[in-house]
């Protein structure tokens, strides 16, 4: 008779078993991280677990969580941070059913503006110039076929027009919500459905949120286990949540409601007060946004977040802004609270709170927790229910325990002491012979007051390194400022190689094929290019690192350091190494990839000799390293050398 296998565990390894007798490829590291998250949820306990490109850490995680489902056929989550993340994870979990002969239902949970809003899109239509009106009109005729999704739509729509378009919140009074919503009919089979959900982490955090303050989320709540790739951005996705911010056009959209709400007595004096609080509000962003210009003059770096200076001048417009508002509630009846108590809380700020402006389409002044582990973690980590945080990039050293080694994003989550954290998985990929990391020694140190000789110099610098590959290189920079004066330089050169720089819009994906399939092109790219993009082969052969991506100073960043024993070393450079990882690991994807990854920055050189240069070697990859750029040469080569004589 046949045993019969009961355990997750048991189960997982019969599996691995099979695949290898078939002859099918076992990665290094996968069994071990399969098994280790069997352990965990057996254990019905977190884990976090780091695996580096080329382990096949979907497969690992992916393999138990269809064993467990298979046990107790309960809802599992699996949480991602992209649209392609999440295509690619759904296509690997229709893999391992197949494989396995498991019948598993698998939803992909798009968030809400990835659909198309009917009732939204026909007052566009409405109310639309007429240059617009056609693309609105065009984009009708799909959802009135039940075509919603934005990637099931065959037409190019400008990201502006989408934006007007798309779903933004979901109304119990819409009568198309009621009969024609694909996005509402995807929220309620989420509420209702078993087996897997690969969503968005901005959905699963949203969904804890809820179910936190109202005992109902968004999914459905039998599930038993919740699974997190790419976890290293979770901090950030909770840091929203937990954010009060207005916009300019916020406070103004009260104002009007408040005054349309005026009964017919009372409309001159309503649009009196109106006119006046309106005034107070376009005053106090105006003076806002200038303490934003300032600032962008003594920065270095891209960052949305600045600091508030709660001023005597703009406590008097915030003062005087409430009063409006409390005669504008006399007159007309309806109530500001919400609006009035966040003035007051900028006023009266406390210890528990950060404060600062946040600057990114509109300016919005932000209001949030300064720690919100313990908030984190409750949700994160209830008892007795298994959460897996993976990614390639949790770890920040290499010494020490596997905790100590990702201490840093533990301790930002509040990652419970009874969690399992297993050995970061090293990539099974031959860097020893395919990779070199290059360091320059050649520029001057990168403060604010040498920031146009860098650029100058960098130049130089970059074309010598174009030369050694012949283009197909990314370029990653932590400053549009500086990615646009390196690209119009290098663009105005005559070089035998096409420049592509990052576009404005959200969709890069033109951009990106243009890259690929011009396999002698440079990429100049910043922001989710540091770990957006996944390129195999020949046109991505080397990773010019700009600059060491340290945070930009910021009212979090600071809170954080402020909490330190040492600033640089338990802050600055954590946030740094796990950043750095993420754009260095953009060169080698596959099992075939060779290349080079440079950094311009003299800090990570021998002549700097700073304290985390070793860090910064020991946690790249790329363990063959030179400054000397004859070697890169006669390596680059070799490789090209050996790809021939192959």
């Amino acid at each position: 008779m046949a045993e019969i296998l009961t355990s997750v565990t048991d189960k997982t390894k019969a599996f691995f078993d099979k695949i290898s007798e078939q002859g099918l490829e076992q990665r290094e590291g996968q069994v071990e991280m399969a098994l280790e998250i069997c352990r965990a949820i057996e254990e019905r306990k977190p884990i976090a677990t780091e695996a580096e490109v080329g382990i096949g850490k979907s497969y690992a995680y992916l393999i138990p969580a269809v064993m467990q489902y298979s046990k107790e056929h309960r809802q599992i989550i699996i949480a991602t941070s992209t649209i392609a993340l999440q295509e690619q994870l759904a296509n690997d979990a229709q893999d391992v059913v197949k494989m396995t002969g498991i019948r598993v239902p698998i939803t992909v949970a798009k968030g809400m503006r990835n659909y198309a809003c009917e009732r939204r899109l026909q007052n566009a239509i409405v109310t639309s110039k007429s240059k617009d009106r056609a693309v609105f009109n065009k984009l009708h005729s799909y959802t009135s076929k039940g075509i919603q999704q934005r990637s099931d739509i065959d037409m190019s729509v400008p990201d502006e027009i989408w934006n007007r378009a798309c779903v933004t919140r979901l109304s119990k009074k819409c009568e198309h919500c009621d009969h024609n919503c694909k996005y509402k009919a995807l929220r309620n089979t989420l509420s209702r459905t078993n087996g897997i959900v690969i969503c968005n982490q901005n959905l699963l955090v949203a969904h804890l949120k809820n179910l936190q303050e109202t005992g109902k989320g968004i999914f459905n709540p039998n599930c038993c286990l919740t699974i997190v790739d790419e976890a290293h951005n979770l901090e950030h996705k909770f840091r929203d949540i937990f954010t009060q911010g207005y916009t300019r056009n916020d406070f103004l959209w009260g104002i009007n409601a408040a005054v349309k709400a005026a009964g017919r007595n009372r409309v001159y004096d309503a649009k009196k007060y109106g006119r006046l609080a309106s005034e107070l509000i376009e005053q106090l962003y105006d003076m806002l946004l200038r303490q934003v210009k300032e600032q962008r003059h003594r920065r270095d770096g891209d960052n949305t977040a600045y600091y508030f200076d709660n001023t005597k001048e703009v406590q008097a417009v915030i003062r005087a802004t409430i009063k409006r508002f409390e005669q504008l509630e006399r007159i007309t009846h309806c109530v500001l609270d919400e609006d009035k108590s966040f003035l007051k809380g900028i006023l009266n700020v406390s210890d528990r709170n950060i404060l600062w402006l946040e600057m990114d389409r509109y300016l919005k002044i932000c209001l949030c927790r300064k720690d919100i582990r313990f908030f984190t973690s409750q949700m994160l980590f209830p008892f007795c229910h298994t959460t897996v945080l993976t990614s390639a990039t949790i770890s920040d050293k290499t010494e020490g325990t596997a905790k100590e080694k990702c201490g840093y994003f533990l301790g930002s989550l509040g990652f419970p002491v009874i969690g399992h954290v297993s050995e970061p998985k090293a990539s099974p990929f031959d860097y020893e012979n395919n990779t070199m990391l290059y360091i320059s020694n050649k520029l001057p140190y990168p403060n604010l007051s040498n920031r146009k000789i860098y650029r100058e110099q960098s130049i130089e610098e970059i074309l010598r390194l174009l030369s050694v590959t012949h283009g197909k290189t990314l370029i990653l920079f932590t400053s549009k400022e500086d990615m646009e004066f390196v690209y119009k330089k290098l663009v105005n050169l005559p070089l035998p190689y096409r420049i592509i720089v990052q576009g404005q819009s959200s969709s890069q994906a033109h951009k990106l094929d243009r890259f690929r399939d011009e396999t002698d092109s440079v990429l100049l790219g910043t922001g989710t290019y540091w770990e957006g993009i996944n390129i195999e082969g020949e046109s991505l052969s080397q990773v010019i690192i700009f600059k060491l991506p340290f945070p930009v100073p910021d009212p979090i960043i600071d809170y954080k350091m402020s909490k330190a024993e040492d600033r640089v070393r338990d802050v600055a450079v954590p946030e740094m190494i796990i950043k750095l990882k993420q754009g260095a690991g953009r060169l080698i994807r596959s099992s075939s990839d060779k290349g080079i990854v440079s950094i311009l920055d003299p800090r990570a050189s021998i002549r700097e000799n700073k304290p985390y240069r070793e860090t910064i070697l020991n946690a790249l990859c790329e363990k063959n390293s030179t400054e000397d750029m004859d070697e890169l040469t006669a390596f680059w080569n070799r490789l090209n050398g050996e790809k021939e004589a192959g």
